[in-house]
């Protein structure tokens, strides 16, 4: 249990950044829940946060749609019920991608449009029809300045499609945050700002072993 839980702590290690927030709301305590970590759900105790991320869904390579393993399906369609056992009122967000993802997938699902309105429109039916109160992009080793420009475009699309589902449905809009490198190298800040409710900056390697940043 104490590897399991180790193992735990260790998705709770990123430092947190507000941009914007609703509802009066101007701070936020999460965490990554990993499906490979070992963890039961259960376990969790959510009283300790605000927010808790469901980690990871996948990019299916051939319909660029966002996907859950049949592994993880039954845990992350009781994510959000189980854990508001403890705490009602914390909200859930499912990231997708994570380190083991593939940066070639994220980047082709980039590329053009129609691709990405095909990522977006399942990221928002798969959040909704798991419960998850928003979405959370975890793109990795973005390596070019067009592939950071596609980030942009990316997260004012995704934007732009959940203001429009919330307005359709009546439903409350769902939350977008991304997982995003401490290093200021180009990034679509405007589009991040006006975007995203938040991002989690990736600095739990910010004092390396071998002393650089």
């Amino acid at each position: 249990m104490a590897a399991k839980l180790l193992s735990f702590l260790l998705f709770c290690s990123h430092f947190l950044l507000q941009l914007h927030f609703s509802a009066g709301q101007n701070v936020v305590r999460a965490a990554y829940w990993s499906a490979d970590s070992g963890f039961p759900v259960p376990d969790i105790d959510s009283t300790l946060f605000t927010h808790l991320f469901c980690a990871f869904a996948d990019i299916d390579s051939q319909t660029n749609q966002v996907t859950v393993s049949s592994a993880s399906q039954a845990r992350f369609s009781t994510f959000t019920e189980t854990v508001q056992l403890k705490n009602p009122s914390i909200k859930t967000l499912l990231s997708i991608g994570g380190g083991s993802s593939s940066a070639s997938d994220f980047a082709s699902m980039a590329s053009q449009a129609n691709i990405r309105k095909s990522f977006i429109d399942s990221s928002i039916k798969l959040a909704r029809s798991n419960s998850f109160h928003g979405l959370d992009l975890d793109w990795e080793n973005l390596s070019t300045l067009p592939q950071k420009t596609n980030l942009g475009l990316l997260l004012q699309e995704w934007r732009a499609a959940v203001d429009k589902e919330s307005a359709s449905t009546g439903n409350s809009k769902l939350l977008l945050s991304a997982a995003l490198p401490f290093r200021n190298s180009d990034y679509p800040i405007q589009a991040i700002q006006n975007s995203l409710d938040w991002i989690n900056v990736m600095a739990y390697d910010f004092n390396a072993l071998e002393g650089r940043l």
